[in-house]
């Protein structure tokens, strides 16, 4: 869980320990690109076909609920298993985790997926590590085509 206070170090805004055994420098960044591109004049539409395969397999899990977070678990004992990863909350307490432990490569394309989300204004950061979809992020869900994206989303993991 995020600390209330991103940092207690002595210089202000610098990192201590705990801030990166937690992710806080990288949920912090994509935290403040959403809110650049809240503070900033409306976007057209965004087309679907120009995102990655990744960032349109994150908005069509998410259509439902529209609820995302990041998480990583830095007790975990393989590498992949401490990488931060994107989740997406499908309601009932079920979520869909994109980590692939067999290939960290494609877990990372799916982090790069959700910065792109957020630099399309598509979501937004709402506390700590949740993040939601904007308006424009449950419509632009709305126009992936599910079959196109299924077998990533089915490398996700399921969880509860």
């Amino acid at each position: 869980m995020l600390p209330r206070n991103l940092s207690e170090g002595t210089t202000p805004g610098s990192l201590v320990w705990e801030d990166l055994t937690n992710g806080i420098p990288t949920i912090a960044a994509l935290a403040q690109l959403c809110s650049q591109l809240l503070a900033s004049p409306l976007a057209e539409a965004v087309d679907v076909s120009v995102l990655t395969d990744e960032s349109r397999a994150i908005l069509d899990a998410a259509r439902q609920t529209g609820s995302l977070s990041i998480r990583g678990d830095k007790n975990a004992f393989e590498p992949g298993e401490r990488y931060l990863a994107i989740c997406v909350e499908q309601g009932e307490g079920r979520r869909l985790e994109f980590r692939c432990l067999d290939n960290p490569e494609q877990t990372i394309r799916f982090m790069e997926g959700f910065r792109r989300l957020c630099q399309c204004g598509l979501v937004m950061h709402q506390l700590m590590n949740e993040f939601s979809l904007t308006a424009t992020g449950f419509d632009a869900a709305r126009e992936v085509d599910s079959a196109t994206v299924q077998a990533l989303i089915e490398m996700g993991r399921h969880g509860v």
